[in-house]
Formats: C-alpha cells, structure tokens, sequence
C-alpha cells in the first residue's frame, strides 16, 4: 500500500471525544510563559540547552533589522527541542510522566489569563487538524493553585465557579480564520480524590451542562482501580440531569464482575481506553493507541488491540489523549492505522460515525455533523 502525506489525512473530517487540555499544550507555549515567570523557578529544572534557545541572546545582538527573524526561528528550535526532551522524559516512566504534568503544565495553567490562552490554542490546533467536533476534557480543580485543598469551602467553589467560566469563555471564543467547531467539556474527578469534591465538581457540571457533554473519574488507575464507590452519588445525580457519564478504566487493568456491574447500574455508555478485558459490546471506547504505547502498555503501535477490537465490532473511537507527550495529532493516529492495519477511509468514516453517537451534541448539530463527515469521506 502506498504510504499518504499527513496531509491527506489532515483534510479528512473528525471528530474526538478523549483529549486531556493538560496534556495538549504547545510546547511553544510552555516556554513562552516559563519565560515570563522565571525558568529558574520551575521545581523541575529545565534542560540548559533549551533555555539558551530561547533567551537566543546572540540573536538578540544582531542588527535590528534582522533580530526578529532570528529570535522567532531560535525559539521555534527552543519549543522543538522542549517538546522531545518533555515527551521522551514523560516516557521514561509513570512517575516522570506525572512529574512533567505537575511540575512545568499545571504551574502555569492556575493563571486564568494562561489558561484560556491554552484552550483556545488547543481549539484552534484541532481546527487545523481537520476537527469539525471535539470534546476537551479536564479537572477544573487542577487550576485552583497548589494548595486548593487547604481552601475553605466557600473560596473552593468561587475559584472552581472561576476557572469553569473562563474555560467556558475561551471556547466560545475559539476559532481559526474566522472558523468556529462544536466544542464540549469534560468535567474530571480523580481516584485519588473523594466524594465531597466529586459533589462540588458534579454540581459545576449541572450549572454547566450548557457546555459539559461529560462527567469522568479519571486518574491512577492502578491505586484506585475500578468504579469508585465515592464517585457513584454524584455521577448517578449528573446523569439524572440528562448529562453521559464516562470514566477511564481498563487501560491497565482487567474489569471485575462488579465493575461491569456497577456501570451497567450506573448507565456508563463510554469508557476511556478500555483495551483491556471484556466490557460488553454496547460501550463505546475512547481509545487512545499512541497514548498506551507511550505509558508502556503495548509494546508498539502494531501490538495494540485497536485493530481487533474494531473487526469484532466493537464501539471503537480513535483519540489521542493529548498531544504534548505523545507528540501525535488525530491525523497521525489516522496515518499510523492505515499504514500499520490497513485502515481504509471508509474504516474511518465508520469510527466517526461511532464516535458521533457518543458524543453530547444536539440534534441539529449531530445531523451537520453526520453530513459534513459523510461529504468528507465519499467525495
């Protein structure tokens, strides 16, 4: 089979249902605004090499007439070396993986002006990506501060009421060259986190719901494997206001008997990854191959299940949950498919289509959608 350009599958209509904001930035960005905070500042140094390309202070020497090119290109070397140098250190272990998210993204993501800057940018990178729909997913209580636990009650849900509008703000404002795309949040309570904070972030959902097109549990799952019981009251009360719930599950482990339970009681219809065991066929999964080769959970793009589950007809969905530490787009994920099983335009016109069903859109959308995917792909 002829190999295609990555610009082939760039014009191909998409849709994405499991991407995290915290794990999409652009490594531009990163430095960007490090730069303005102090590199020195970061409780995890950054490597020597990539902070001189940014300062560039042989560029910032040269003749004014052609300082600005110079310092625009060294960056653009600077943001091309952080972005390896981070995902090749995430890769290395869980821990590093960790590390890289909490000590350089989250920093800066509990300033509300950076904040917004990095969803719109995020947007407007899908957009470019051939996007026509997509669902960005995050923990609002991530970006209150590093002590947001040791807040009293009432300062949490301002802060929490806080970063929900300006996160709802900059998806409304997004766009690329005047194009706008259906945009959901995904609110996220983490495993290692408990019920009372479930019910504050269950209750940003409902306010809203306008905007959310889902509630999760996401987070480590192999310390707190399974359907969470603290987590259970309040995505049974988000669910009732007629939002879908989702949660990450089986990336690493096997589902329990109860765990499948639980989630048919629940009403569960997706389920983040999901490579692993059985979970029935009616769930849609959110499946992220590059992602899991990343963590350490195949060997290679050509050992993940992605294949087999789709032939067996399964609800198979192709995401990239995030694209920092991947280093992967939609595209790529759509180009290694073709190139390493074989998948043909008419397979991911199928994936879309699925992924459509799961995704919080209402009727009038979902039809443009269907229509702009159909278009897309038998042209």
């Amino acid at each position: 089979m002829k190999k295609k350009p990555i610009s082939f599958y760039k014009r191909l209509p998409k849709l994405q249902l499991h991407e995290h904001i915290d794990c999409s930035l652009r490594p531009y960005t990163m430095l960007d605004l490090w730069s303005r905070i102090g590199f020195e500042k970061a409780a995890m140094p950054f490597p020597a090499e990539v902070v001189a390309l940014w300062q560039a202070e042989s560029a910032q020497r040269a003749p004014s007439r052609s300082r600005g090119g110079l310092v625009a290109a060294s960056r653009r070397r600077a943001a091309r070396a952080y972005g390896n140098w981070v995902a090749g250190f995430a890769r290395e272990s869980l821990k590093n993986y960790l590390d890289a998210i909490v000590l350089h993204v989250l920093p800066l993501m509990h300033d509300m002006d950076n904040l917004s800057r990095i969803v719109r940018e995020r947007i407007e990178d899908a957009i470019a990506d051939g996007h026509i729909a997509i669902e960005l997913r995050f923990g609002p209580q991530l970006h209150l501060g590093a002590f947001f636990a040791e807040l009293d009650k009432s300062t949490r849900l301002e802060r929490l009421d806080q970063v929900m509008q300006t996160t709802v703000k900059a998806v409304e404002s997004a766009s690329l060259g005047g194009k706008q795309i259906p945009v959901k949040l995904i609110i996220c309570a983490l495993r290692h986190e408990n019920g009372e904070l479930a019910e504050e972030l269950a209750d940003l959902a409902i306010k809203y719901k306008r905007h959310v097109g889902g509630f999760d549990l996401a987070g480590d799952e192999s310390g707190f494997p399974g359907v969470l019981d603290w987590w259970m009251p309040a995505a049974a009360r988000v669910k009732a206001q007629g939002i879908k719930l989702t949660m990450h599950g089986w990336e690493t482990n096997e589902p329990t008997a109860r765990d499948i339970e639980l989630l048919a009681s629940l009403g569960v219809e997706r389920v983040g990854h999901g490579v692993r065991g059985s979970l029935q066929g009616e769930r849609y999964l959110e499946i992220c191959p590059t992602s899991n080769v990343v963590t350490g959970q195949f060997k290679s793009f050509a050992d993940h299940p992605i294949d087999r589950l789709y032939k067996a007809g399964r609800r198979v969905t192709v995401n990239t949950d995030g694209t920092l530490f991947t280093q992967t787009t939609l595209s790529l994920e759509y180009k290694l498919l073709a190139e390493t099983f074989g998948w043909s335009e008419e397979d991911f016109l199928k994936v879309n289509l699925t992924a459509l069903e799961a995704m919080s859109v209402c009727d009038t959308a979902r039809d443009a959608l269907r229509r702009q995917l159909v278009k897309g792909y038998r042209r």
